[in-house]
């Protein structure tokens, strides 16, 4: 009975985020693959993308921090941020 009650105030809960824009598709498609692979895989996947994402911010303080700023080098960091982001 308690499990059952909890399971509807989640999916409340998530629905109230998709209402208000801070959660969208990507999170249902990250949902569905947690259920289809091993319950790890989105920790796994989050991890990663923080890790990634840690690097890439380093390199774009560094690059953006030197004397002679190269804007293509810090064109591509951002791009390839993006892209990280996207997924």
């Amino acid at each position: 009975m308690a499990l059952s009650i909890l399971k509807e105030l989640l999916e409340g809960y998530v629905q109230s985020l998709f209402d208000e824009g801070v959660v969208n598709d990507q999170f249902s498609q990250i949902q569905t693959l947690k259920r289809i692979r091993e319950p790890d895989f989105v920790v796994q996947l989050i991890n990663t993308y923080l890790v990634d994402m840690e690097t890439l911010i380093s390199e774009l303080t560094i690059f953006s921090d030197s004397l002679d700023v190269d804007f293509s080098k810090l064109a591509l960091l951002a791009r390839n941020a993006k892209g990280l982001s996207a997924w």
